[in-house]
């Protein structure tokens, strides 16, 4: 079995710092590498990724198909598989689409341009004072739901996102299931309160009239939550990071309409703010030239794979006209992140505020990755905008 010629340790705080040479050194081995500290095979090229994405017959979202037990907590739109999937998926993609209109296109807009008028003049964190203060505003304006008491919300959110990396971590997985079950809880009780008509309310009758279990939907409208502290600003804290480093000011890169709107596919491709997920072999099979045994896993590194030269030209550098960017930030195929609507108008809307506005982003100091392996986040990001 192809092992590993390069120790890969996503918590190492050098790969933490900058994974990509990194992929780039497990991608050049050409083939799955079978890792014995993560127990599973480590996919790097985009081929290989998308096609176990594409593949839910042979390689499971639902680990309960491959023989694991699956806390009663941990089962979402992500993690069950069709036909379980389609319903919950169907109705959550339609009301995403619905909620991700004009109006609140010109309310993120509005709203950006008070939060940079809003900082103080010269050099400021822009992760605590603006990029995750702007994401926990967002998803409950966007999708309807009481604005977070940060209080109530932050801890339960933060167990959640450190049972990402449970297994490097095993310690975090019981805390996590438990905020996942009181987050749910939580959601339960805040539609509850919702009249009938509301947006939010609407999609729980709607799921609940295609068959969809209510535990399912108050878990899946979880995950939505969590993109407040996870990937939503993640990506945002990303992007300014990357975008302060170039050359151009925001008002010439993004000069058109088509630009702003290839723009962020182009942040998220760049530096993906979810680095990869697992899926497990549902029998034994062979993938790629190595054979994989039922219930091994299949750990797809979607920054690996949005850094591929096989699939992107020039994959080290930002591209903001580039075509066909079909990068797998946000998955692909059925499990495709039905979120990732709401994450591409807050920061298209972000980067038309800086253009039309002719602000730009200067670092004042390196930035600091929060200590993580599944999100790829800030937890500092000096800098100051130039107004």
């Amino acid at each position: 079995m192809p092992e590993l010629t390069t120790e890969y340790n996503p918590l190492d705080p050098a790969t933490l710092d900058d994974p990509y040479r990194v992929y780039a050194e497990l991608r050049a081995a050409g083939t799955p590498l079978w890792s014995e500290r993560l127990d599973s095979w480590v996919l790097t090229s985009y081929d290989d990724c998308r096609q176990v994405l594409l593949d839910h017959e042979r390689f499971a979202a639902d680990w309960r198909r491959a023989g694991e037990t699956v806390p009663e907590p941990a089962l979402d739109v992500h993690t069950v598989d069709p036909p379980e999937h389609t319903a919950i998926y169907g109705v959550l993609a339609e009301a995403l689409r619905d909620m991700t209109s004009p109006a609140l296109a010109a309310r993120v807009r509005a709203h950006v341009s008070d939060r940079l008028d809003a900082l103080p003049p010269g050099p400021v964190d822009l992760i605590t004072t603006f990029t995750e203060p702007l994401a926990r505003w967002f998803i409950p304006e966007a999708v309807g739901l009481p604005h977070f008491d940060l209080t109530e919300i932050r801890p339960v959110a933060e167990a959640i996102t450190r049972a990402m990396d449970s297994g490097l971590v095993p310690e975090a997985r019981e805390p996590g299931v438990a905020a996942q079950r009181k987050l749910a809880a939580l959601i339960d009780g805040w539609v509850a309160a919702m009249s009938p008509g509301e947006p939010i309310r609407d999609l729980v009758d709607r799921a609940g009239e295609a068959g969809v279990p209510h535990q399912l939907t108050m878990n899946s409208l979880r995950t939505l939550v969590v993109n407040g502290f996870t990937a939503v600003p993640a990506s945002l804290g990303n992007a300014l990071n990357a975008l302060a480093r170039l050359e151009a000011p925001p008002k010439e890169l993004f000069d058109a309409p088509e630009t702003l709107e290839k723009a962020p596919h182009e942040f998220f491709r760049y530096e993906a703010p979810i680095q990869g997920t697992t899926r497990l072999a549902v029998a034994d099979t062979e993938f790629s030239g190595v054979p994989v045994r039922r219930g091994q896993g299949m750990l797809m590194l979607f920054a690996a794979a949005n850094r591929d030269p096989a699939q992107f030209s020039d994959p080290d550098r930002l591209d903001f006209k580039r075509k066909a960017n079909h990068h797998l930030s946000f998955g692909y195929g059925a499990h495709a992140c039905t979120g990732s609507m709401l994450a591409h108008l807050l920061l298209r809307e972000l980067l038309t505020v800086l253009a039309e506005r002719g602000m730009e982003i200067r670092l004042t100091g390196p930035a600091v990755h929060k200590r993580l392996a599944t999100v790829r986040t800030l937890a500092e990001l000096p800098a100051e905008v130039v107004r």
